[in-house]
């Protein structure tokens, strides 16, 4: 679309690539003292079952490098049962997985459009993380918007949040994903640049919270899209 100058929402190409490499975010964020869960990338799955790999954290979620809605993530306890058969399946999504540091705490997900944050939402799956059933089927989350964080952890998750969105040349909007340890300090996970619009989608809710419906928030992409 950029080579046939066609105009399209959000982010350019680059962003987009760069963002969509988990890795690659991490390791920016890293660098700019943006607290981001340790992990370990792996590219071949001959030797990763026998190596050490998998002892390196106490606990550890594996998922693809480059997936999105929460296909293939399994946590360390998922795995004591047909584990070959798991990583392999994770293989069939993306060449590269990554094994990342489980954070124990509260999920947290901060919407950015225009260059300003959304109210914050906290997410509270029935499951123990917010797998693809929970993100797109009703009734297996709940909600809080705004989150009930104190004024100093709110401030952290927006900072790092438009420092995550500028770094990574993202545009219009995003929505940005954190974990809250158990003394509230908020920890990086990875940022969408084209967050779910469905109707169990975490943008339009924060959108919703601070006054735009969806026919607005719809608008407000179109046009700012337009003016990039």
């Amino acid at each position: 679309m950029e080579e046939n100058q066609i105009p399209f929402n959000g982010s350019n190409s680059e962003a987009s690539k760069l963002c969509f490499n988990k890795a690659a975010v991490k390791i920016l964020a890293k660098k700019n003292n943006i607290l981001t869960p340790e992990f370990v990338q792996i590219k071949e799955i001959n030797g990763v079952l026998e190596s050490n790999n998998f002892s390196v954290f106490k606990d550890y979620v594996v998922k693809p490098n480059q997936q999105g809605s929460s296909l293939g993530i399994y946590r360390k306890k998922d795995l004591i049962n047909e584990c070959e058969k798991k990583i392999k399946s994770i293989f069939e999504l993306d060449n590269e997985i990554l094994i990342e540091e489980f954070i124990d705490g509260r999920e947290i997900t901060v919407g950015i459009l225009n260059n300003k944050t959304l109210p914050i939402i906290e997410i509270k799956p029935r499951s123990e993380f917010y797998d693809f059933r929970s993100k797109y089927s009703k009734g297996f989350c709940e909600y809080v918007c705004p989150a009930e964080i104190d004024s100093t952890t709110e401030q952290k998750l927006i900072e790092n949040s438009l420092r995550i969105h500028q770094l990574t040349g993202c545009n219009v909007y995003s929505r940005v994903d954190f974990r809250l340890d158990k003394k509230g300090t908020p920890w990086f996970l990875e940022i969408n640049t084209l967050p779910g619009l469905t109707e169990t989608s975490l943008f339009p809710l924060a959108c919703k919270k601070s006054g735009i419906n969806f026919e607005k928030m719809i608008s407000n992409l179109i046009n700012l899209s337009n003016e990039k």
